[in-house]
């Protein structure tokens, strides 16, 4: 999802991962709320609503960008979009993001309807709504994600075929290779993936659909745009994306990535076990142990610096931090791999 806004003027305690994931959920249900209560395929769904579909939709961003700014005035109707969604339904089903797919999956087995009982799936539920196939009901902890039943009906079909899980798998790779890559550096640009798809998917029926890979990339992940408009894949504990515009690499050898993505693991994960074990029953109701721990490793890759990650840290406990808490907290901050190049920070 399009990070929007300047942080650089926020405290860092307001940019830990956990805090940013928030805001963007919640706009993100701010979205969904704006909504007709209908969906594209149900029968009450009238042309009074086709505009309001379009303007929500991918195609509206895709037209726009298709007709260099410029885009012709068109009227749409209900059943054009109903048409331009169906005429690339299979194809687009195999193309989507990770969560999506786990949603659909979810929303298909159990007849069409869902509870949404994580808020971490507003993001994916978003993305279908997006799509056009689906529409969520309700609000916050009683939301459903809702799919009309013609639609379920293929999708059934479609996860069934061979061809389908073959492109499926790939899929998975391309988001493994992402995900990795956004670990080690904090950036990527969207090029570099959208390569590897096109490679990967050559020979299968997703071939040569750069428009759903690249739907793929702006529902799967955090984005932001470069200073020449460019398309930037972000992690989503990166607070200050500009700094990273200047360095973000296009892509990884993925023998490369793994081995260097094995390599950070070892080295972060007794930081990780060992602090989790100081914070565990100690942290506000609002933030895991777990949460806690990953956003004070997120702050140490940028370069945050000691004294603000103690007065993080502080904020998210019950309790005064302690002598055992602060010497971890220092293994974090100068063990942990900064993304920028990769190396450890010096001593401090």
């Amino acid at each position: 999802m399009l990070r929007n806004g300047n942080p650089r003027p926020l405290q860092w305690a307001d940019k830990t991962m956990s805090v940013m994931r928030a805001d963007l959920l919640e706009a993100c249900e701010k979205d969904l709320a704006g909504l007709p209560s209908h969906c594209l395929f149900d029968p009450d769904c009238s042309d009074v609503d086709a505009e309001t579909f379009y303007e929500f939709s991918f195609f509206a961003e895709e037209d726009h960008r298709a007709a260099g700014g410029r885009p012709e005035p068109v009227l749409h109707t209900v059943e054009g979009l109903r048409s331009r969604v169906l005429h690339q339904y299979a194809q687009e089903a195999a193309l989507l993001s990770v969560e999506e797919h786990d949603l659909l999956i979810r929303t298909v087995l159990f007849g069409g309807r869902t509870p949404l009982t994580d808020w971490n799936e507003l993001l994916p539920a978003r993305g279908l709504s997006r799509r056009l196939w689906c529409r969520v009901e309700g609000e916050g902890a009683s939301s459903t994600l809702v799919m009309p039943r013609q639609l379920c009906a293929s999708a059934l079909l479609l996860l069934a075929s061979d061809s389908y899980k073959k492109v499926r798998e790939l899929v998975e790779q391309v988001h493994e290779n992402i995900d990795n890559t956004l670990y080690l550096l904090g950036a990527v640009q969207a090029a570099g993936p959208v390569h590897h798809m096109e490679s990967l998917l050559k020979d299968t029926f997703v071939a040569d659909r750069r428009d759903l890979f690249e739907r793929f990339l702006l529902v799967g992940y955090d984005y932001v745009y470069d200073r020449s408009g460019k398309l930037l894949l972000i992690h989503p504990g990166l607070a200050e994306p500009e700094r990273m515009m200047d360095y973000a690499c296009a892509n990884l050898d993925p023998a490369a990535l793994s081995s260097a993505s094995d390599s950070v693991g070892d080295l972060e994960s007794p930081l990780y076990e060992q602090m989790l074990s100081l914070l565990l029953d100690v942290t506000r109701p609002e933030i895991t142990p777990e949460d806690a721990v990953e956003d004070l490793i997120i702050l140490a890759k940028q370069e945050v610096p000691y004294a603000d990650m103690e007065a993080i840290l502080s904020s998210m406990l019950i309790c005064q931090v302690t002598p055992e808490m602060r010497r971890a907290l220092r293994e974090i901050s100068n063990r942990v791999p900064r993304w920028l190049t990769l190396g450890t920070s010096r001593v401090q």
